[in-house]
């Protein structure tokens, strides 16, 4: 850790000397993020199965050439993919904790969100110099923030019976609504002028991470006025999060 720390400040300190305010250029991209396996499965028996369908990204970067063909760029990364909603439902029900009595499957009710992945990374760009073109390879690193699905199975067989003294509820949900890991991108690009200051670019990217989902299964006993809550059980399960992105964008020079 502290050899990367020093390697890093040294990279910056050697882009501060031998750089110039008006060298940089800047990148708005978006478009679409094909999830792979197993962040795309939907197997209802499967723990690593991430129920993720096509997703919407958005890129934003700076790059700094320090070279002809070698650059430094920082990117921030905000990608959305939404769920199978009706396989992760299934996927809960067959995980109930056996101490719960199911006599009606029909109470059973699911709610939750999408996948979303927050990432900040930095590496080196390779360019090449086509003539009419510029095609860029880039292999960058850093954080990813994903917010997770917060999904929520909920059993209620008193649902039509508020008034029963006895009734319970039993419920399966998330404990955590985000995971702060490492994320990894390899991509390539092509940068097109069409003006003295501005490309369109086209890209894509692979983009690699993981996120851990921790749970709890309680029944909730509501006796008169008296709410008693037991855990039944605990778990996790550590996800990763595969897939391809594809954008469409522009570039801005400042020189």
């Amino acid at each position: 850790m502290k050899k990367t720390a020093i390697l890093f400040l040294i990279i910056l300190l050697s882009i501060k000397g031998y750089s110039q305010n008006d060298n940089w250029y800047f990148s708005f991209s978006m478009g679409g993020s094909w999830p792979m396996s197993p962040f795309n499965q939907s197997k209802t028996d499967d723990s690593s199965s991430g129920y993720a369908q096509k997703g919407f990204s958005i890129l934003l970067d700076a790059t700094y050439p320090v070279s002809n063909h070698w650059g430094f760029k920082g990117m921030a990364l905000i990608n959305t993919n939404s769920l199978t909603n009706d396989k992760l439902g299934q996927m809960l029900q067959n995980r109930t904790n056996p101490n719960v009595l199911v006599s009606d499957p029909t109470k059973f009710s699911f709610t939750t969100n999408d996948w979303m992945q927050n990432a900040f990374l930095f590496g080196p760009v390779y360019t090449v110099n086509l003539g009419r073109f510029y095609w860029d390879f880039q292999l960058l690193g850093g954080l990813n923030l994903t917010y997770l699905p917060q999904q929520k199975l909920l059993y209620n067989p008193y649902d039509k019976d508020p008034t029963n003294p006895n009734r319970w509820f039993y419920q399966d949900k998330n404990t955590t609504a985000t995971d702060l890991s490492w994320g990894i991108l390899g991509g390539t690009a092509f940068r097109f002028p069409i003006s003295e200051h501005l490309n369109l670019k086209l890209g894509m990217g692979y983009y690699l991470t993981s996120a851990r989902i921790k749970y709890e299964q309680t029944r909730i006993v509501q006796q008169a006025d008296v709410v008693l809550t037991q855990l039944l059980g605990t778990g996790n399960n550590l996800m990763s999060i595969k897939m391809i992105t594809g954008s469409i964008g522009f570039v801005y020079y400042l020189n």
